[in-house]
């Protein structure tokens, strides 16, 4: 982690969301095209209001929200366009749809932005369905790095002629404990070779793919909203399905991005913001190599609080394992006094029949 302290700011979240030392008229005028994935477009699996376009939309009521994100987006999707096959629905039911794109319904999201009349801020998020979709065969991983890197220059490229002010969000790292019934990223990652624990490899994979992305943001003086270190991959609450951020997760994002529409000086040098500890921090990006720290002990930690609780954390694991909530596969087994059976069969028996 970076030490140098005369880079290092800290703002109080809460003083953020209670309102003090705002900017309005910094946001007044705003108008922020969100681009990406579901990182961003996570509607189906939060539903309304608590999707990250209606919190970020809470946080900047006086700016326009233009949602440009599509749920299952790659890098590749977003510059050539793809048929937003996820969301499509859920959008038009809770009044934000896709703009019109034919018959096809191919949206391509970057046409769609160069046809808005001066949007004042882009935030992009993408990258994570590149990696996704190639789990299973991780052979493909090198020739996927360069494909994304390549994307991203000429994604940014676009944005940059377009968009005064652009963010560059970096993608979380997904939840750990949600690895048996989510997408088993972990034990995916954790097959590479090399030595490390799968942890530890994600990280360092991470730090790789997004070195260029750093570096561009240098030359182009961006801030970064740097999801990775904010995101405890050990707080199950941040996340739905093991990949995409909850209410409690797009807070978060909310919060970050809000932050910066507001206070951020897109004069000044590149920035990576993070929230630390309840704390925004920001640090300049002065070309020092980005890493997201590591501590054994933190899943240890996270254990100690849960048996502190009097759960047994091994049977916990095992419903987050299975697909079920993380709050509520607490609330079960301290119900159910541990019994794994019986909280199974809490968790599955309709709320009324309950």
């Amino acid at each position: 982690a970076r030490s140098n302290l005369n880079s290092v700011h800290c703002l109080s979240c809460w003083g953020f969301l209670i309102g003090v030392a705002m900017d309005d008229s910094q946001s007044s005028a705003a108008h922020v095209v969100l681009l990406g994935d579901s990182t961003i477009d996570n509607v189906c699996w939060t539903g309304h209001p608590l999707e990250v376009a209606a919190q970020l939309q809470e946080k900047l009521q006086e700016a326009k929200i233009t949602n440009y994100a599509a749920d299952g987006f790659t890098s590749t999707d977003l510059l050539q366009g793809a048929v937003p096959v996820i969301s499509w629905s859920k959008r038009r039911e809770v009044g934000d749809p896709f703009p019109d794109s034919g018959l096809d319904r191919n949206f391509a999201p970057l046409d769609a932005l160069e046809g808005l009349e001066k949007p004042s801020h882009a935030v992009l998020s993408i990258g994570g369905n590149d990696v996704r979709e190639i789990l299973g065969n991780l052979g493909k991983l090198p020739e996927i790095i360069a494909r994304f890197q390549a994307n991203y220059t000429e994604i940014l490229g676009r944005l940059l002629k377009s968009v005064p002010n652009c963010i560059l969000m970096l993608q979380y790292r997904p939840s750990f404990y949600m690895d048996g019934g989510g997408y088993g990223v972990y034990q995916a990652i954790g097959s590479l070779p090399g030595p490390g624990s799968a942890v530890q490899k994600l990280n360092q994979l991470m730090e790789t793919i997004y070195a260029p992305v750093l570096s561009e943001a240098r030359k182009h003086k961006l801030v970064i909203a740097d999801l990775p270190r904010t995101f405890d991959i050990f707080d199950d609450e941040l996340y739905c399905c093991q990949i995409e951020p909850s209410a409690k997760g797009g807070a978060l994002i909310a919060t970050l991005l809000g932050h910066v529409v507001k206070h951020h000086d897109f004069s000044g040098p590149s920035k990576l913001l993070f929230i630390r500890d309840g704390e925004i921090v920001e640090e300049v990006n002065d070309g020092r190599p980005w890493s997201i720290p590591y501590d054994p002990n933190d899943e240890k930690s996270k254990e100690s609080r849960l048996a502190g609780q009097g759960i047994d954390t091994e049977k916990y694991k095992q419903l987050c394992a299975m697909g079920f909530e993380p709050t509520r596969s607490l609330q079960s087994l301290q119900a159910c006094n541990n019994d794994l059976e019986d909280a199974i069969s809490q968790l599955t028996t309709p709320a009324e029949q309950s």
